[in-house]
């Protein structure tokens, strides 16, 4: 009989992590691994540090302070950490793509028409790093300039600093040109964000759009208005941590640093449901686009509906987004047959081909490897682990 290994859960207990541990449990039933869990009792937030002296067989861990990378390097349990905080993990580590989601985020807002955009982020944290430069890469490739807002992050703090940072947020986001893209390092910074656009009179969406990452259901839902959100692929990244640790406690080599994951989509709701053009026959060229996706419609249609030529079109696309209406069309299509895919495992491709107005599923794949150098089949099995 196989004795059961005790694995510790070392993070912060919460909506995306609940998710990162069902990738954890299905790699375990995948493998038929015995494993036990254990956490902090009453809080569920369990640190590295609280593991000094433990005698168990394995550690998941986020490992966000340089005292926590010090004693994860000190400890002789195998340990695979899920943060990316640090810049540099003296363990085998687990993460997901944070340049991507910066992209992604720089993507949906450049899409809107957005031309001034801003970044609230962590100051000395690594993700934070990450996640603005791909966003700033995306919006400097489309010809604009981002501004920044860090604040001091608040790991292993307690009292109520987090609620100290509001005026100073507050006072900044006033000095804001609008209408502006505001791409926020997480859910939980992008809904302080909100919050302080109220205190101060600003309109979310029309004056600050407003999109955070994790997709963390009760914020993102639960806020007014509600919040758009880059969704991590927090299955997939459990799934592997899991497949690390097992590795380690076999015996096995597991290299510090392994591909980053990447994020699945955005899903959007209302505190970017805007467009951001003053010309008002583009922005009805716009909805319509938007209010049909699903249907084959052409730029003709566009164009008839909107009252204007085609060339004028082109031209006013060319100006305000950077691109054709062709080519707006297709990548909007594309965003949505990706998030239906990962949402959907049994969905059959054709069927996604037309809910994104393409003709065919084979339109739609080589669409899609042309953009994502990969069949809707293979991006669906990667995010299913």
């Amino acid at each position: 009989m196989k004795r059961v290994r005790e694995i510790a859960l070392a993070f912060p207990r919460g909506a995306h992590q609940e998710v990162f541990i069902e990738g954890v449990l299905r790699y375990a039933r995948d493998q038929e691994c015995d494993w036990s869990y254990i956490t902090a009792p009453e809080s569920l937030s369990l640190s590295v540090l609280d593991l000094v002296g433990w005698h168990g067989d394995g550690i998941l861990a986020a490992i966000n302070t340089a005292q926590e990378a010090a004693c994860a390097a000190s400890l002789s349990i195998p340990l695979v950490n899920i943060s990316s905080a640090l810049l540099r993990s003296p363990v085998p580590r687990s993460i997901v793509d944070n340049h991507s989601i910066g992209s992604l985020a720089a993507d949906h807002l450049v899409g809107k028409g957005f031309q001034a955009y801003a970044f609230y982020g962590l100051s000395d944290v690594q993700y934070s790093k990450d996640r603005q430069a791909g966003f700033e890469e995306r919006i400097t490739a489309a010809g604009y300039r981002c501004v920044e807002f860090l604040s001091k992050p608040t790991f292993g703090l307690g009292g109520n600093q987090w609620l100290q940072q509001y005026r100073v947020l507050a006072e900044w986001l006033v000095t804001l040109p609008t209408p502006c893209g505001l791409f926020a390092v997480s859910d939980y910074r992008a809904r302080q964000a909100i919050d302080a656009c109220r205190q101060v009179g600003m309109q979310v969406p029309e004056q600050i759009a407003v999109i955070g990452v994790d997709n963390e259901q009760i914020i993102c839902e639960h806020s007014s208005p509600t919040l758009t959100s880059v969704a991590r692929n927090d299955q997939l990244e459990g799934y592997r941590a899991a497949a690390m640790l097992d590795r380690l406690l076999n015996g096995k080599r597991v290299s510090l640093e392994e591909a980053p994951i990447p994020p699945l989509q955005v899903v959007e709701r209302e505190s970017t449901a805007t467009f951001a053009v003053s010309d008002a026959r583009l922005r009805q060229a716009l909805s319509f686009l938007h209010q049909h996706i699903e249907k084959p419609i052409t730029i003709d249609q566009i164009t008839e509906h909107a009252g204007v030529s085609r060339r004028w079109l082109e031209y006013a696309f060319r100006d305000v987004l950077g691109e054709t209406p062709y080519q707006y069309l297709r990548r909007q299509r594309l965003a949505m047959a990706r998030r239906l895919l990962a949402e959907d495992p049994t969905a059959k491709v054709y069927s996604i081909a037309q809910q994104t107005g393409f003709s065919s599923a084979k339109q739609l794949a080589i669409a899609f490897q042309q953009d994502f150098g990969m069949s809707p089949r293979e991006y669906r099995k990667s995010t299913q682990a």
